[in-house]
Parts: structure tokens; C-alpha cells; sequence
């Protein structure tokens, strides 16, 4: 399944859980803007941070290693028009996240 994520582009930082029907995995994802614009997102499994903060790119999985997206169940990805780099001003309006699970990256 894919799970799109609504998210507020008021804030250059915001953080939040993810709910998945059928699954027990605590996901919570913090977003964060760097001075160069660049968006990073940290995030942490059952309250254990996998990882260092993920640069966020457009149009890929933001997770990097297989083991990782075990642990997660899925993966985020940033849908951009144009390949631009996710940017806060843009979510909701050309700039989604969506949770993609394992099944769904499985069957691709």
C-alpha cells in the first residue's frame, strides 16, 4: 500500500507519527530545513533512531539500505513536479510524501 502524508507548509520543521493499518511499528519522523535549504528527515522506529538524518531527495526512496526499510516496514518518498528538491513552501501543493510499505516496494 501507499500511504500519503499530509503535512504543513507553515513550518520549516515539523515532526510527527505515522500510523499504518495492520502493523504494530512505531514510526516517527522529524523533518528538518538546514540553512541551505536542504530538507533532512530523521526517523525512529519504536522510539530508536535508525540511522543519521536522511537527505531528502526528490522523486526516491529516502531510506538508502535494505536493512533499514526492514526495520521500517517501507519507505518515504518525496513526489516533486520538476525534480525539485522537496522544500517545506511546496508540501501540498507540488511536493507529497507518501509511506510506501514493504509489500508495495516488494511487488515493483
Amino acid at each position: 500500500m501507499i500511504y500519503q502524508i499530509e503535512l504543513n507548509n507553515e513550518y520549516a520543521n515539523q515532526e510527527f507519527d505515522i500510523k499504518v493499518p495492520n502493523s504494530e511499528i512505531n514510526r516517527h519522523i522529524l523533518l528538518q530545513t538546514t540553512e541551505n535549504d536542504s530538507l533532512l528527515m530523521s526517523i525512529f522506529v519504536d522510539d530508536v533512531q535508525i540511522g543519521q538524518p536522511f537527505i531528502c531527495c526528490p522523486n526516491q526512496y529516502v531510506v538508502p539500505y535494505q536493512y533499514m526499510q526492514e526495520l521500517l516496514g517501507g519507505n518515504f518518498v518525496f513526489e516533486t513536479e520538476k525534480n525539485n528538491y522537496p522544500s517545506f513552501e511546496n508540501f501540498g501543493k507540488n511536493c507529497s510524501l507518501y509511506f510506501v510499505t514493504a509489500d508495495e516496494i516488494n511487488e515493483q
